[in-house]
């Protein structure tokens, strides 16, 4: 599995990107390497409003209606 530099992350961040917490889950007990992405974005310095996983149905749709 191939990770995003923290750097990045940052960059991203001041650009406004919205990013989302993938594990790649082939199988349900994938889904707790979700753990994994959130580490790496905490040292990214991402917040809940960084992160579109966080958002709620009506938020992700306006992230949608804008492009």
């Amino acid at each position: 599995m191939e990770r995003i530099p923290a750097g990045f992350l940052k960059y991203a961040k001041e650009k406004g990107v919205k990013l989302a917490i993938c594990p790649d889950a082939h199988r349900v007990e994938g889904l707790q390497d979700v753990k994994y992405g959130v580490g790496i974005a905490r040292k990214g310095w991402l917040e809940a409003t960084d992160v579109i996983n966080t958002f709620d149905v009506d938020q992700v749709y306006e992230i949608f209606k804008q492009k």
